[in-house]
């Protein structure tokens, strides 16, 4: 009588190829649940959805032009809108606002900064720099440029305090311009960047280069740019420099060089004879996300701090908003994650005291 013929055990290789296999066909459901759920159209529509975050903007870029050294700048002269609101640049490269200065009041005020200074998706006359030259009666150019890092800023101030020669120079930023430092390329544009060197800063990346970030052309982001899983997956975990791979890091820490940026900024302002103001102010995230929102306020109060050690006057925003009620009214304070008209007038209330 022959025996039973023995059982044949399957190996490691087609159960590594079945366990992939199997993770292939959820992924695909669930894409497909997530796209139905979604919009029915997605069923049967692929786009790139990288390609599609990138080119969301491009109306945006006749308003910017390259620049050697800041890597970009306001385009003087152009017009158009700025998430959905109308925007005028000057000739001379400031955003335009209806001017409420009198001659007599006071020395010119040079506003920098980034996008909340440059006033994201508000009108001219709704900036903080527009309330601020209301407010004051004295001239305010507003020098803001979005997706600025303190380092840009402060070598704009360098580019334009010897020309214009203001009375004041208002810096403003936020925690995200601190982690910019640490970028040589943003959003598809390169950047300068600086490295510490000893006790001091070493200006890299200038001239900054022309030629456009290719990440967000290899063929991973290519191919898998089509997952509208993974794309829904990548914003919801706040991983969109990685998705989009138009981001370059320098390796540099950021909190570090952010604090020599201010005894830079110290220097100019004692070389020029001028007073500064440096304004550290919230982001819609400190109180959507108050957790991290903490941690990133204290590393706003710690630059502030050196910005005081290395003799400039400093303005800390964060609890004076809060007084306002801004966790109970966030969507009244903020528009499109940045400063609502309101904001930006309450901004404008704090800094007049305080030059």
């Amino acid at each position: 009588m022959s025996g039973a013929a023995p059982s044949r055990r399957p190996s490691v290789r087609s159960g590594l190829i079945l366990a992939i296999l199997t993770v292939v066909v959820c992924l695909l459901a669930a894409e497909m649940a997530l796209r139905l759920r979604t919009s029915a159209s997605l069923l049967w529509h692929y786009p790139n959805f990288i390609q599609l975050d990138l080119r969301a903007n491009e109306s945006e870029r006749p308003q910017l032009r390259y620049d050697t050294v800041l890597g970009w700048d306001l385009q003087p002269g152009a017009s158009g809108l700025l998430a959905g609101r109308p925007i005028s640049i000057s000739p001379e490269g400031m955003r335009n606002h209806a001017s409420g200065a009198k001659a007599g009041r006071g020395p010119t005020i040079l506003a920098l900064g980034d996008s909340y200074t440059e006033g994201f998706a508000v009108a001219d006359d709704e900036t903080w720099p527009a309330h601020l030259e209301r407010h004051t009666g004295r001239r305010v150019l507003a020098g803001g440029v979005r997706d600025y890092g303190l380092d840009q800023m402060v070598l704009k101030a360098e580019k334009l305090v010897p020309t214009l020669k203001p009375g004041v120079v208002v810096l403003a930023f936020i925690a995200s311009d601190i982690d910019r430092t640490g970028r040589a390329a943003r959003n598809g544009r390169h950047k300068p960047y600086f490295v510490a060197t000893g006790e001091g800063l070493e200006l890299r990346n200038v001239p900054v280069p022309a030629m456009p970030v290719d990440g967000p052309d290899t063929l991973v982001r290519r191919v898998l740019g089509h997952s509208y899983l993974l794309h829904l997956t990548m914003g919801r975990l706040g991983a969109h420099e990685l998705w989009h791979g138009n981001t370059v890091h320098t390796g540099e820490d950021s909190d570090l060089i952010s604090c020599r940026l201010m005894s830079r900024l110290a220097a100019l302002t004692q070389r020029e004879n001028v007073q500064a103001l440096v304004v550290g102010f919230p982001r819609y995230e400190d109180w959507a996300w108050p957790g991290n929102g903490i941690v990133q306020h204290r590393r706003v109060a710690a630059v502030l701090d050196c910005a005081s050690r290395a003799g400039l006057k400093t303005l800390n925003t964060y609890a004076p908003f809060e007084q306002e009620g801004v966790a109970q009214e966030l969507e009244t304070f903020f528009v499109d994650w940045h400063f609502s008209d309101r904001a930006n007038a309450l901004a404008a209330r704090l800094i007049a005291p305080a030059l």
